[in-house]
C-alpha cells in the first residue's frame, strides 16, 4: 500500500532508514567506540551490504508495472 500511495521508490527508501540510525550511532554517540579490528570490519561489511540492498530495491522500482 506504501508503494501505491508514495511511489515505490520512496517507499523502498524508507528502508534506509537503519543504516542512517547506525550512522548516527557510530558518529555521534560513539557506539562500537574502542572495539576490536575484526568488529568494524563487520560493521563495515553491514552496512556496504545494506547499501547494496536498498540501491538496489530502488532501482529495481522503476521495473515494476503499477
Amino acid at each position: 500500500m506504501g508503494g501505491q500511495a508514495a511511489g515505490y521508490a520512496a517507499a523502498d527508501a524508507v528502508q534506509a532508514l537503519p543504516l542512517v540510525s547506525t550512522f548516527w550511532g557510530v558518529l555521534l554517540f560513539g557506539e562500537y567506540r574502542r572495539s576490536s579490528r575484526r568488529t568494524y570490519t563487520l560493521l563495515a561489511g553491514m552496512l556496504s551490504m545494506f547499501i547494496v540492498a536498498v540501491g538496489v530495491l530502488m532501482a529495481s522500482s522503476g521495473h515494476r508495472k503499477s
